[in-house]
């Protein structure tokens, strides 16, 4: 049997706790309407995103890429990696 590669990601988006990431301000819609949710789900870097998201109560706005690893259980992480400004 042969297995397209394309069709094999690294991460299944039913994996990813939506829940989790929406509590922060991360929505799986956005992402997919930007283009970016088949990329995270690559493992791979998104473009540039601006976030505006909510941690420990306080409201942060900031442009960064996300990218999906793997924690050592084999469970997603999502990175948030924040772009310093020119």
């Amino acid at each position: 049997m042969t297995m397209n590669q394309e069709n094999i990601t690294p991460f299944n988006a039913e994996d990813v706790d939506w829940g989790e990431l929406e509590s922060i301000g991360i929505l799986r819609d956005e992402l997919e309407m930007a283009g970016e949710l088949d990329t995270l789900l690559q493992g791979e870097k998104t473009g540039v995103i601006s976030l505006s998201l909510v941690l420990l109560g306080v409201d942060v706005v900031l442009d960064a890429t996300l990218q999906l690893v793997r924690r050592e259980n084999g469970e997603p992480l999502l990175e948030i990696i924040g772009i310093k400004p020119a």
